[in-house]
């Protein structure tokens, strides 16, 4: 797949012949591949660490499922970039079938995947933080599914055209390219999916959040705009930008430098928060919800705690801030608790069982702690 000598004189003087400026595939090629292979790698050990810690609240107000998907698309978007940037030997191998990678890998599941993930993403914050409705349930995942039917009608129609008028491999400069109408159609479909996106985060410009949701989507709209257009000027005024060497480099560099950057801006400081700091960092958290009033919007009521979110040693550990909860579903505890003193009163669970609360010092010096079928390790 890497520079082969004999191809490459191949390619060289089939250049030749058509007039056609060709830089050879070098060294260049293949370290900026192991390169951003070995970034996607590390994305890939953080991704696995943030969702064996989704239940971490700062992680989980992340969407850590929707980083988790951002980071698969931006994957795949490199797989499709080394294929159609001409980055790799193509001849003999099975990436001479461009419309699998290029079209189906690169473009549907990678950048509209990407696309999608940050309309999904803007979606929820308008929800919750402008409308103050809770997102979920299926109704709320509409624009989505609406939206994979038109990638899967797209990706079907694309299939059932001839290779000649979508995307084809062309043998002598061993390269894939596309037809000027697929190219254009293609391209169109980003565009209107990042119009949606930007749609999306002018309704949320103005929301009040203690994380800088607004920031984080503005910028992040700011780089898939600017990488966007990057990649819509080279390939409609330099179609055969593969033979290029800056050109096929400087896009593959910029598309997963921005990818790369929204996900780390994204993830760094809950996931270094959770690893190194986990309970300083979450009373920190805690506290500042408090003070910006915006538990309810990040599934953390001042008056409940739901199940799953919190350990009993979270709870303890947090005392300070958190003083007092309420039952308020049957997937959610109540403890009460009368300030510094640890003073105890009783604790509602569904199902007309009351038992004694949790004695705050005792949960914290415990092993276990357990009450009726439930248990957990401190």
């Amino acid at each position: 797949m890497f520079p082969d000598p004999s191809i490459e004189d191949r390619r060289a003087a089939a250049a030749l012949s058509m007039d056609i400026n060709l830089d050879r595939r070098s060294t260049a090629d293949l370290a900026i591949v192991t390169t951003i292979s070995a970034i996607y790698f590390i994305d890939l050990l953080a991704v696995l660490f943030m969702l064996w810690n989704r239940r971490y609240p700062p992680i989980k107000a992340k969407s850590p499922i929707l980083m988790a998907c951002l980071f698969l698309s931006s994957a795949l978007w490199f797989v499709g970039d080394v294929q159609m940037n001409g980055h790799v030997t193509l001849a003999n191998t099975a990436l001479t079938k461009c419309l699998g990678l290029g079209f189906w890998v690169r473009i549907l599941l990678g950048i509209c995947g990407v696309c999608a993930v940050f309309a999904l993403r803007s979606f929820a914050l308008y929800h919750v933080f402008c409308l103050n409705q809770p997102y979920r349930g299926v109704k709320v995942y509409w624009p989505v599914i609406v939206y994979s039917a038109c990638i899967l009608a797209y990706g079907v129609v694309a299939l059932v055209l001839k290779s000649e008028k979508t995307l084809y491999y062309v043998g002598p400069l061993d390269i894939c390219s596309s037809a000027v109408g697929f190219k254009a159609s293609v391209i169109g479909f980003v565009w209107i999916t990042l119009a949606f996106v930007a749609f999306n985060y002018w309704r949320i410009r103005h929301i009040k959040s203690s994380f800088n949701e607004s920031k984080e989507m503005g910028g992040a709209c700011l780089l898939i705009f600017i990488t966007t257009l990057y990649s819509t000027l080279v390939q409609f005024l330099y179609p055969r930008f593969p033979l290029s060497m800056a050109y096929r480099v400087s896009l593959t560099v910029l598309s997963h430098l921005c990818t790369n950057v929204i996900w780390w801006g994204t993830m760094f400081v809950p996931l270094w928060g959770c690893l190194f700091n986990r309970r300083v960092y979450l009373d920190q958290w805690i506290e500042k919800l408090r003070r910006d009033g915006l538990q309810r919007e990040y599934h953390l009521e001042s008056t409940s705690l739901v199940r799953g979110e919190f350990t009993p040693a979270d709870i303890a550990m947090n005392e300070a801030v958190m003083r007092e909860y309420v039952y308020k579903g049957p997937d959610t505890y109540a403890f009460y608790y009368d300030g510094e003193g640890g003073g105890q009163r009783d604790m509602a669970v569904e199902g007309d069982v009351s038992v004694r609360a949790l004695n705050w010092m005792q949960a914290r010096n415990s092993k276990d702690v357990g009450f009726g079928n439930d248990r957990f390790l401190l």
